[in-house]
C-alpha cells in the first residue's frame, strides 16, 4: 500500500544525500530493497522500482564503500517503512524509513559514510 507523505515532518536529525547511491538489500532474503537516496543515524530514504509496503519492519544490509569499511564491508539494522509515494520519474517509488534498531559500531559507520560521502542540496 502506498501512502502520500502528507503528514507533519518528524524527522529528528537531517538526512544527507550521499555522492553516490548505494544498494539497500533485505536482510534475510537477500533481494535488492532499493538505492539509499539521502540518510541520517535515524532514517534514509529508498528509490526503488516497486512500491514498499508501508509500516512494515525490515532488516536492511548495507555495503559499505571500500574507503569506510573497517573489518566488515556491510551494516546491518532494523527499520520500518513510514511512507512511500511516486517519485518524479513515475518509472520509480521513493520511500521514507525511520531505524529501529541500530547497534553503536553500525551509528559509527553511517555517521562516517555522511561525512565521507554526505552532502546537503
Amino acid at each position: 500500500m502506498i501512502e502520500n507523505k502528507k503528514s507533519v515532518e518528524k524527522r529528528i536529525g537531517a538526512r544527507r544525500h550521499l555522492v553516490f547511491y548505494l544498494r539497500i538489500f533485505d536482510g534475510l532474503s537477500s533481494r535488492v530493497l532499493g538505492h539509499l537516496m539521502d540518510i541520517s543515524p535515524s532514517g534514509l530514504m529508498l528509490l526503488s522500482d516497486e512500491p514498499i509496503a508501508v509500516n512494515e519492519e525490515y532488516r536492511m544490509r548495507m555495503r559499505l564503500p571500500a574507503e569506510i569499511s573497517e573489518n566488515s564491508n556491510e551494516i546491518l539494522f532494523k527499520a520500518v517503512s513510514r511512507w512511500c509515494k511516486k517519485d518524479d520519474n513515475p518509472d520509480f517509488y521513493v520511500t521514507g524509513f525511520q531505524v529501529q534498531e541500530m547497534d553503536k559500531k553500525t551509528k559509527e559507520l553511517i555517521t562516517l559514510l555522511i561525512d565521507e560521502f554526505g552532502f546537503v542540496d
